[in-house]
């Protein structure tokens, strides 16, 4: 039987999708930079609704507040995250419309991107460490199985 830390694979395939749009900046092939980052949003996205429609709700009604894991912390995580990744989009948008990018444009789109990173490990983190050990104390093996199912490393093999 899995524990809720499993969800942590579907994290592992977001880093990986994620590693796939940086080497192609590294490589100056923005275009694909593009393409690997919406390909990177579009997984993201399906992750945090997993995660709003199946895992915070249970863990609202079951955990409720907890040191550095109230609930609504997630929620707004979710929104920051989404809000700076549309920044970056835009910015690699225009990083490989720019016939003339190379490698210094190419460093300083990697050094707008962090941010984003810093944002997404901390918020990582958060679910490792609170909302993913947290919940799963609280719930019964049959409801831990169904989340899973739902949610879990199944979920993350499409990604990769």
């Amino acid at each position: 039987m899995g524990t809720l830390i499993d969800l942590m694979l579907v994290h592992r395939a977001l880093d990986a999708l994620f590693a796939r749009h940086r080497d192609a900046v590294v490589l100056m092939k923005f275009g694909q930079a593009v393409e690997a980052l919406e390909r990177f949003e579009e997984e993201l996205r399906r992750h945090m609704k997993d995660e709003e429609e199946h895992i915070l709700p249970l863990y609202e009604k079951r955990v409720g507040p907890v040191l550095g894991g109230d609930p609504q912390f997630f929620y707004l995580e979710h929104k920051n995250l989404l809000r700076n990744l549309a920044v970056i989009k835009e910015a690699a948008r225009k990083l490989a419309s720019n016939k003339n990018a190379g490698p210094r444009e190419a460093h300083e789109f990697l050094q707008q991107e962090s941010l984003f990173l810093h944002l997404l490990e901390h918020h990582d983190l958060r679910e490792k460490n609170i909302l993913y050990p947290e919940l799963d104390r609280k719930l019964t093996k049959e409801e831990r199985e169904e989340i899973l199912s739902r949610c879990g490393p199944a979920a993350a093999k499409g990604m990769t």
